[in-house]
């Protein structure tokens, strides 16, 4: 059951990453508002508001409203680290303090989460250890 900021991702859309074929391909604006932004915003509407997410006419590229700020992604040929590092950037350039990622939570089953101060994971040290 996914957690208060995350989502699952689309099944063949995992399937593509774990073969290593992680490219936005035809339609690219397409799949990742359909597949990360809407349901992004849908999740962490209480933390971050993603708005007036549109397609582009040709169907390569998205443009959202983050924090009353526009950012637009062409996303044709684009791998997914790319698109995590450009929405990433976008949510930096709104001074907003969260980052998303993907995690494997299951086998065959990735999760797009997003992290905000709140929730970060803390590096943490064995006792009698020194940190490096």
């Amino acid at each position: 059951m996914p957690q208060a900021h995350e989502f699952i991702l689309d099944f063949d859309l995992a399937w593509r990453i774990f073969e290593g074929a992680s490219i936005f391909e035809r339609d690219a604006g397409t799949v990742a508002a359909r597949d990360f932004l809407r349901p992004l915003a849908l999740v962490a509407r209480d933390q971050v508001s993603f708005e007036d997410i549109t397609v582009d006419a040709d169907g390569e590229g998205v443009t959202f409203l983050l924090a009353d700020q526009r950012f637009a992604i062409r996303c044709q040929a684009m791998r997914l680290q790319a698109f995590l590092s450009a929405v990433n950037h976008a949510l930096a350039a709104a001074n907003l303090q969260a980052e998303l990622a993907i995690v494997e939570s299951q086998r065959y089953e990735l999760r797009a989460v997003l992290i905000t101060a709140d929730n970060r994971p803390r590096r943490t040290f064995a006792r009698g250890t020194i940190p490096p």
